[in-house]
């Protein structure tokens, strides 16, 4: 599961602007990661992450320290407001721990397959090479 870890990690400030069940236990989630997809090539604004064999998938949103609410269905996840984020993950007993702008992302699941907005498969390592590319270039750049 370490490069799953890695893939939220490298999408690191992505919006979860869509997710739906393609077939059961599969998931699909549009990442909308505009500085991310446009590194490559054909200028992208989202990256699209399929969740194989899915069997959790769920949020817990934090209100307060005495409004927590639980969603454990695709259905209940659309429409959330705010909308989902990626902001880190880690790996806990079995599962992996996204943390989002208001909650926290479980998941579990076999594998991840990364694809671009027009089909075409993306492997980690393109999309490692891409953070790595824009990261360094940001790093580079004198602040005004």
């Amino acid at each position: 599961m370490k490069q799953d870890y890695q893939i939220w990690n490298i999408l690191h400030d992505g919006a979860l602007v869509r997710l739906w069940e393609l077939a059961p236990k599969n998931i699909v989630i549009q990442v909308e990661i505009e500085y991310l997809a446009n590194k490559l090539n054909g200028h992208y604004n989202s990256i699209f992450v399929s969740l194989k064999n899915c069997t959790l998938f769920e949020f817990e949103q934090h209100w307060s320290k005495d409004d927590i609410r639980h969603y454990s269905t695709i259905q209940e996840l659309e429409g959330i407001t705010p909308g989902l984020m990626v902001l880190s993950c880690c790996e806990k007993e079995g599962h992996l721990e996204i943390d989002d702008i208001s909650g926290v992302i479980r998941t579990k699941y076999d594998s991840a397959e990364l694809t671009l907005e027009n089909g075409n498969a993306l492997t980690f390592e393109e999309l490692d090479a891409a953070a790595k590319e824009y990261w360094d270039d940001f790093g580079k750049r004198k602040n005004t």
